[in-house]
């Protein structure tokens, strides 16, 4: 609400003409600048969105200066090109910072650089500027702070004049000397690098604010005592690869009463030469020829704490080598031939906290008085420690032992202070079991490469409870599994104290190469298993059995219960088969006793089922008699045997029994009569359907149609006394019947076919055994075998 109000009353305000100009001149502004952040120089990468705004053009191969740079351009890199001059064009990057112009070919700079008043680094490195008039037109350059002029082919400073520049690089170019006029012009100047040039000399130059100075690498010769008092604030001076520097003598010495930090190393100088120099800090006199340092020849550098004698030939260290240096915090002795150091030798050194005696002659490593933290006396000839030597260094936290000679180590080495030990590659065959009971506060222990052949015990660490790296790689270990087991465990259990693939086996020769993890698997776990617990071993094998018992039956049971599935399925199909071969013949003889049903005649009447006389349609139902009665003697009924005299005996007894009263048969009998027939004609066709589906024998089919024919006859005679008819009525005789009663008549056990025989005289003896004759059956079929009574 409060922005829409001020936006109707700009709406409504009368613009005077000095609005409407700073409104133009921002649109303007802002016009200019958007078109020039949208242009980028061909071949060059632009970076105009971030700060500060680069355009990169190096290694393009640039032989003219880039049009179309964006004026609001910070940083322009057109290094590494083959740019021969720059335009004047340059003087529109109105806010350029840094102008990088290094390795190209050129000779000159513009005359007018008065529009780059923003510029603060010049890189000119590795051009082809001769002469200082060539590019006077940075005193134009009102913010210009560093210069660099190095690989240029220069052969002086003088007229050189920027009065901002601070940092001068004029390295490995063609200066030869330096006079007392080459940097009046350069008032501001505090770092100077010279290092590479042919100088020689120095000639009372002059520079109030000169800082830090570098002429390394160059021919510099003698050094006067005065030579540096026109750099009264000088701190640090670079004087190193000087092989012929000599900047003290025995009567005289380079005196400067600021300087703090002095570089001299690799100068071929035989002393140090420092005692003209009390403010020194550091001094670096590394890899010179000084074989020897007299008593308090530090004695006036008491402000000096970094002190590097190493590279030297220093044979022998005095009680008062050192005496003074109460500041000393390193002392770096190393790569000399040091034999002898004296046991007090640093005893005023109470700053002292790195000592490094490493790669000198040591044979034997004296009890030191000292503070140092830190004893590096690794790559001597060291082959045995007193017991007492870290006694008087009561600071002491790593003591570092590698690469000397040792044998064995101290068994009561005392030190509640150290923290770090370090005995690689010695020659160390065993550890005692108290060697580090009295270093509670020992974290690291290094013993690779030495000889260690044995398992260590664990129990020589029980009194060091901060322990948490043990390095034993690179020995030649036996690898005894049993009395491997319990240090690869101390060693390896969380958190580790050492690599495991570290630990390689030597001894014996199968497992040469080997991890001690691998060399000892099985042992181990056997071990572990079993020792660790026994009885949980047992019962999973117990368990283990049983469920491969238990799995076993079951297979088996399973196994038994397909096989047995398999034999009724094989079963089941044969009964199947024979079913399906029995259930055809079954069919096919149904079929042949449907047509046999269909095709025979009707069941004739036993005449015992008649009462009265038959009907002319009765008596042809009537079966045929196999035997004339006549003939017959004896007649078996059901299945008893009957003896009779004669036919005239039985027509006699029928006589005799024939009842005299004539009998009525009612309409009620006779259809009783008709009804039992026609349930005796149902009764036959359903036996004989059902005896179709069952076959029988021929026996059983005899013996079951001779007892339905007795069933009839029986309840035919019942029939008739019921009925009150008892007449019996015999049946009518053929000449057939007659002829086959004739054929079945047994005498004696003697058949004959005589039909006058048939008759026999009262008196005979010779009776006649007829056997029941069976019934014909209702094909008219008769068998032709009647079995005979034993």
């Amino acid at each position: 609400m409060r922005s829409r109000t001020i936006a109707e009353n700009m709406k409504y305000r009368i613009m005077t003409p000095r609005d409407l100009l700073s409104l133009l001149a921002t649109y303007l502004g802002i016009f200019s600048i958007a078109l020039c952040q949208s242009t980028c120089p061909i071949r060059c990468l632009c970076y105009l969105s971030q700060l500060p705004r680069t355009i990169m053009c190096s290694k393009q191969g640039l032989e003219v200066f880039p049009e179309n740079i964006s004026d609001v351009v910070q940083e322009l890199n057109l290094s590494n090109n083959l740019l021969t001059n720059i335009t004047d064009d340059i003087n529109r990057l109105l806010d350029l910072r840094i102008l990088k112009l290094a390795r190209n070919k050129l000779t000159s700079l513009p005359e007018d650089l008065s529009s780059l008043k923003s510029l603060r680094t010049l890189d000119l490195t590795a051009n082809n500027i001769k002469h200082i008039v060539d590019i006077r037109s940075i005193v134009q350059l009102p913010s210009l702070t560093v210069l660099y002029l190095s690989k240029n082919p220069l052969s002086k400073l003088e007229g050189l004049m920027s009065a901002s520049t601070r940092a001068l690089d004029a390295s490995h170019c063609e200066i030869r000397e330096l006079t007392n006029t080459s940097l009046d012009d350069l008032p501001e100047l505090t770092m100077l690098t010279l290092m590479g040039n042919p100088l020689k000399d120095i000639n009372k130059t002059w520079s109030p604010k000169l800082q830090w100075l570098d002429m390394s690498d160059c021919l510099l010769n003698y050094l006067r005592p005065d030579t540096f008092n026109g750099f009264p604030a000088l701190e640090e001076l670079r004087l190193s690869n000087n092989p012929t520097l000599v900047y003290s003598t025995r009567n005289s010495t380079l005196t400067h009463s600021k300087l703090k930090t002095l570089d001299v190393s690799r100068c071929n100088l035989d002393r140090p030469g420092l005692h003209g120099l009390p403010s020194l800090t550091q001094a670096r006199l590394s890899r010179n020829i000084i074989h020897m340092l007299p008593d308090r020849i530090f004695a006036k550098n008491r402000e000096l704490g970094f002190l590097y004698l190493n590279g030297n030939g220093i044979e022998k260290l005095n009680m008062s080598t050192f005496e003074g240096l109460v500041k000393l915090q390193v002392l770096d002795l190393s790569a000399n031939y040091l034999e002898v150091i004296h046991p007090l030798t640093f005893h005023e050194n109470v700053e002292l906290k790195v000592l490094n005696l490493s790669y000198n002659v040591l044979y034997e490593l004296p009890s030191l008085t000292s503070t140092v933290t830190t004893l590096d006396a690794s790559s001597n000839l060291i082959s045995d420690l007193d017991e007492n030597f870290l006694a008087n260094m009561p600071k002491i936290r790593s003591v570092i032992l590698s690469n000397n000679q040792l044998q064995r180590f101290p068994s009561k080495l005392k030190s509640t202070s150290l923290k770090n030990l370090d005995l690689r590659r010695n020659r160390l065959v065993e550890v005692c079991n108290d060697t580090f009971l009295q270093l509670p506060q020992l974290l690291k222990i290094d013993l690779s490469g030495n000889r260690l052949t044995e398992a260590i015990n664990p129990e020589i660490f029980r009194n060091n409870p901060d322990l948490n790296i043990i390095k034993l790689e690179d020995n030649p270990w036996r690898c005894d599994c049993i009395d491997l087991y319990l240090m690869y465990s101390f060693l390896t259990e969380p958190p580790a104290k050492t690599v495991d693939q570290s630990l390689l086996c030597q001894n014996p020769s199968n497992v040469s190469g080997y991890t001690w993890h691998t060399a000892c698997f099985d042992i181990w776990n056997k071990s572990l298993y079993y020792n660790k617990d026994r009885t949980w071993g047992f019962v999973m094998i117990v368990l283990l059995t049983i469920v491969v018992l238990f799995g076993s039956f079951i297979s088996i049971r399973h196994m038994m219960r397909i096989k047995r599935r398999a034999i009724e399925q094989r079963q089941q199909l044969e009964t199947l088969r024979l079913l399906r071969q029995r259930r055809n013949q079954v069919a096919q003889q149904q079929q042949q006793q449907q047509e046999h049903i269909e095709h025979a005649p009707e069941p004739r009447i036993h005449p015992l089922e008649l009462i009265g006389p038959p009907s002319y349609e009765e008596a042809i139902q009537m079966p045929r008699l196999a035997q004339s009665l006549d003939n017959l003697d004896e007649i078996s009924e059901t299945t008893s045997v009957r003896v009779m005299g004669s036919a005239d005996n039985i027509r006699y007894k029928y006589r005799r029994t024939r009842r005299t009263k004539k009998r009525i048969q009612s309409e009620d009998d006779l259809f009783r009569r008709e009804e039992r027939r026609h349930e005796r004609l149902r009764r036959e066709r359903n036996s004989s359907t059902g005896n179709s589906e069952i076959i029988l024998p021929q026996s059983q089919r005899n013996s079951r149609a001779n007892m339905a024919r007795r069933a009839r006859r029986n309840s035919a005679i019942s029939d008739s006394i019921e009925t009150g008819s008892g007449r019996v009525r015999v049946k009518p005789q053929t000449p057939s019947s007659r002829k086959r009663r004739q054929r079945y008549t047994v005498y004696d056990g003697h058949s004959t076919d005589d039909e006058d025989s048939d008759v026999q005289p009262v008196g005979s003896s010779r009776s006649i055994v007829i056997r029941e004759l069976r019934r014909e059956p209702k094909s008219a079929y008769r068998e032709s075998v009647v079995e005979q009574d034993s």
